[in-house]
């Protein structure tokens, strides 16, 4: 497919939506397409200007659609909808704006991924403690199927091929730990389980920007910011993962590396081929 697909996610009220409003008024030779992702049944609307894919032109956007998802419906409907534009725009670039939806992050093989969240005010708003991060980890390896549901978003509870309820099995004893986190896979498993769930996508994510318009600043920020940073140290480490950290307003009006993450961004704006 000629198009280039951008995936920007992130916490509820972030500033993602500010972001790509900047991405599309300064970095976008040619108006992207964009796409609003929500689960049906959530209490958000539409607005009027998305809901027949038509754009007010001061949006700077080719077009603009509002598209409802079910978790066993979303491998369905979003490249579905990818599909549409490719016919209308082959070369064109599609901005796909989403909540950090665990089913999302899998549905398509997106070119690029962007994660935005706000500023932490607190360590355990985006990593789980030692006592919840083992508790977590122990109890999702005793089901494949839930592990893999909370970490990579692969299985729903309505889909129709789900996995069969897990086998009766030994409890996983601390040597049987030990030895699984001592893996490579293991090592993967246990950074994201660090994680709140929300926060899942950081890992994966090109380019995490940090809201420095949006939350408290307290203690605790700074000793955050510091552990997200290490964390993506150790993944730049153990994979080709870029995992860059931007701590800016994303409406370019505040912070030192505001420039810094419109020149990296500036790459992911320029089409498909």
């Amino acid at each position: 497919m000629g198009l280039s697909v951008l995936f920007v996610s992130g916490v509820r009220r972030s500033g993602k939506s500010a972001l790509i409003q900047t991405m599309a008024d300064k970095l976008f030779e040619r108006p992207p397409h964009y796409f609003r992702l929500v689960q049906a049944g959530s209490e958000k609307v539409a607005p009027r200007q998305n809901s027949n894919g038509k754009a007010h032109s001061d949006c700077h956007v080719a077009s603009a659609r509002w598209l409802e998802f079910d978790e066993d419906q979303v491998f369905d409907v979003l490249p579905n909808a990818l599909a549409e534009i490719h016919k209308q725009d082959r070369y064109g670039t599609v901005i796909i704006e989403a909540d950090a939806d665990p089913s999302l992050r899998c549905a398509y093989p997106y070119d690029h991924r962007v994660f935005v969240m706000p500023r932490p005010t607190f360590i355990e708003e985006v990593f789980r403690d030692s006592k919840h991060a083992a508790g977590e980890l122990r109890r999702a390896l005793e089901d494949t199927a839930a592990f893999a549901s909370e970490i990579f978003g692969l299985f729903s509870e309505k889909s129709h091929d789900a996995p069969q309820p897990s086998e009766d099995r030994p409890d996983i004893t601390s040597s049987h730990m030990r030895g699984f986190l001592h893996s490579p896979l293991g090592d993967e498993l246990a950074t994201r389980i660090q994680l709140q769930q929300p926060y899942h996508g950081l890992v994966e994510s090109d380019i995490i920007v940090v809201n420095a318009s949006l939350g408290i600043v307290s203690p605790e920020t700074e000793p955050c910011l510091s552990r997200i940073d290490q964390l993506l140290d150790r993944l730049r480490g153990d994979s080709e993962r870029k995992g860059e950290l931007y701590h800016c307003d994303p409406t370019g009006k505040q912070g030192q590396d505001c420039q810094k993450l419109f020149e990296a961004l500036s790459p992911m704006c320029v089409g498909g081929k």
